[in-house]
């Protein structure tokens, strides 16, 4: 399993630096797949739209962001009322930030 600090640095470089994924894999010296893989990831668990419909935004992406944990089958209501919580403050935090531009 690649480190932490590898996604976090090739997502920034994509969503927010512009870069293709294939000059981040050759500058990375990492598989165009892996990095090809952590994008749509991260892209699917924030709902980001595709980066042909979407500007680019300032704010660098930071690791706890990355790991948003889903409830598993059987889970507490506690701990899916945290979930939720943790969600909503992530909206809020990116319509503050589209609104400023």
């Amino acid at each position: 399993m690649r480190d932490i600090e590898e996604q976090e640095k090739a997502i920034n470089m994509y969503f927010h630096e512009g870069k293709s994924l294939r000059s981040i894999a050759r500058e990375m010296g990492l598989p165009l797949p892996t990095i090809m893989t952590w994008c749509y990831r991260y892209r699917k668990a924030n709902n980001i739209p595709t980066r042909d419909k979407a500007e680019l935004t300032k704010e660098a992406i930071f690791k706890e962001r990355q790991h948003i944990e889903k409830p598993r089958k059987g889970a507490t209501t506690e701990a899916r009322i945290a979930q939720l919580e943790m969600e909503v403050e992530l909206l809020r935090n990116f319509l503050i930030l589209t609104e400023k531009e």
